[in-house]
């Protein structure tokens, strides 16, 4: 079920005049919009490979909600949204790279126990590596890359604008498009690692020719009713990882 999460303060709002809130990892680039707003772009990879990655530079707290607009160009790939990336020690992902092992931008870089990160991560706009849409959109807890949340990825077509809102609360995650509830997750702690708390907001963007234009940009703090976080703890949602 979707919980009613109230923005507080606005922590951060970037509309992509310039591109100096981010930092680039791997391979591809970030570019202007043709029409305004910043554009990611991953070319000749495939899926586990080098990515395009844009960090958040400012670390976030956690109990936050993270809003832009995205428009997916091609069905040559996906997207993926991290939060709360920071080394297991508290390293910060980007400051401290020289205190972490070498990243080359693969996908294992963000998952591997040995590579030292910690993050949360959602995935929406999963085309294949043939160009077919999958369906489903998953929540994944890192080190381990482990399941903890899935349902059906809301971003299917090709040149339309979303209105992405991902909030990061504790154990919770909660994904929303258009202003309607997508899924969800729900992190109960069985993992060896601490819930992946505060750090950094990443994009990772994948495919063999894939483009993705973003735009309005905000960071909130935000809130939820102790009565509501009871009731999730009580009632977790159906789609989480129940061997968790």
């Amino acid at each position: 079920m979707p919980f009613d999460y109230t923005n507080l303060d606005l922590l951060h709002a970037d509309d992509f005049h310039d591109f100096s809130q981010w930092h680039h990892e791997g391979i591809g680039e970030i570019a202007a919009a043709p029409d305004g707003g910043m554009r990611l772009h991953c070319l000749g990879s495939r899926q586990g490979r080098e990515a395009c990655m844009a960090f958040f530079r400012p670390t976030l707290p956690d109990q936050i909600a993270v809003e832009y607009d995205v428009r997916i160009r091609s069905h040559g790939g996906l997207m993926i949204n991290y939060l709360a990336m920071r080394g297991l020690n508290g390293e910060d992902a980007i400051e401290d790279r020289d205190k972490l092992p070498p990243r080359t931008g693969v996908m294992a870089d963000y998952y591997d126990k040995r590579k030292g990160l910690q993050s949360l991560h959602v995935s929406v706009s999963r085309f294949n590596d043939g160009g077919k849409h999958t369906g489903a959109s998953n929540w994944r807890r890192n080190p381990g890359s482990g399941l903890i949340g899935y349902g059906v990825d809301p971003i299917q077509e090709i040149g339309r604008w979303y209105r992405l809102r991902v909030v990061k609360d504790r154990g919770h995650g909660q994904l929303s498009v258009d202003g309607k509830f997508a899924h969800c997750c729900l992190d109960r702690q069985a993992h060896p690692y601490p819930v992946p708390d505060y750090g950094k907001f990443v994009f990772r963007l994948i495919g063999a020719d894939v483009a993705a234009d973003l735009r309005a940009f905000r960071v909130w703090r935000v809130a939820l009713s102790e009565a509501d976080h009871k009731q999730m703890w009580k009632n977790p949602p159906p789609n989480y990882d129940h061997s968790a």
